[in-house]
């Protein structure tokens, strides 16, 4: 399902350079169930092995609370030990050389690159790699390509291998990655993170596409003067439309229902709404987009 905004923003008169992709249940589906593991055992069990929590029921609520403030695992902990929110280390251990702070975004970065379940991704999308074929050919303003960009609140070299995983690696260059390691302190949906992305890729905001699944984040796009597509989620735009409860008849819940909600659990207050006015375009799926792209660009 794809639906577009019908209003003077989406003409041929203003030209677009960018498209900036979230990652995380952007390339790849909500409901995989990838990301209610990553946001629940990955993260726990890398707050117990190496922030020495007692347990991963009491590590889960402490990841809960900052990811709510600041929508980013690793800006959350790093917040988290400012606040002393941390165990203190045991009795014989002691930081490494050149080590200030007992969470280090690096750590978190190998951990989750080297042990969350990626099989849950299920593989490359041939749909999905079909569209950034045709997307990385689209030629503008004098022959140009456009630019195709990765902005993740995850971290860097976790982000690369979610992308290689997913087969579509080789369309976003190394230096058009952005995590949330490439922008800290900051992190989306901060103002300031958008901006110092755009400012590296030379792109100007109203230039600039924006795909998320994440409401606070299409929010700050929009604000900023970008044009947003929003990413629902296999099977869930009707349902977010029409304001569905999936918990009301859980007897006719789906398997891809239940995982996309488990996974919108763990991301709490930023739920997908069409309805909302800073959304431009919804799609369900990201190899939709070149169906938005089509009406934005006239072709």
């Amino acid at each position: 399902a794809v639906e577009a905004a019908a209003d003077d923003r989406q003409t041929t008169e203003t030209k677009i350079t960018t498209i900036i992709f979230d990652v995380d249940d952007t390339l790849y589906d909500v409901g995989t169930g990838f990301t209610a593991h990553r946001n629940t055992e990955g993260a726990t069990s890398f707050m117990v092995d190496k922030l020495y929590f007692p347990s991963k029921a009491e590590a889960q609520i402490v990841r809960d609370e900052y990811f709510k403030r600041y929508h980013s695992t690793a800006k959350g902990l790093t917040a988290a030990e400012a606040e002393g929110k941390l165990p203190p280390l045991p009795a014989g251990v002691s930081l490494p050389n050149g080590r200030t702070n007992m969470f280090d975004t690096r750590e978190l970065d190998e951990y989750w690159a080297n042990n969350l379940d990626f099989s849950l991704l299920g593989g490359p999308d041939p749909k999905c790699i079909n569209f950034f074929d045709n997307t990385s050919n689209i030629r503008i303003n004098n022959n140009n390509k456009l630019n195709i960009v990765a902005f993740s609140n995850g971290p860097r070299k976790y982000v690369c291998r979610v992308l290689k995983e997913i087969g579509l690696d080789s369309y976003f260059p190394p230096e058009n990655i952005f995590a949330v390691t490439d922008v800290l302190p900051h992190c989306k949906p901060d103002k300031a993170s958008f901006e110092l992305v755009l400012e590296r890729i030379g792109a100007k905001p109203h230039e600039t596409i924006m795909v998320e699944d994440s409401m606070k984040n299409v929010r700050m796009a929009k604000s900023l003067g970008m044009r947003t597509i929003l990413v629902t989620g296999k099977g869930r735009s009707v349902k977010i439309r029409h304001g569905a409860d999936p918990d009301v008849d859980a007897k006719n819940e789906t398997k891809l229902d239940k995982m996309a909600n488990d996974a919108e659990a763990t991301k709490p207050d930023d739920a997908p709404d069409e309805s909302d006015p800073a959304v431009d375009a919804a799609v369900e799926v990201a190899s939709e987009i070149g169906d938005v792209l089509n009406l934005w660009l006239g072709d």
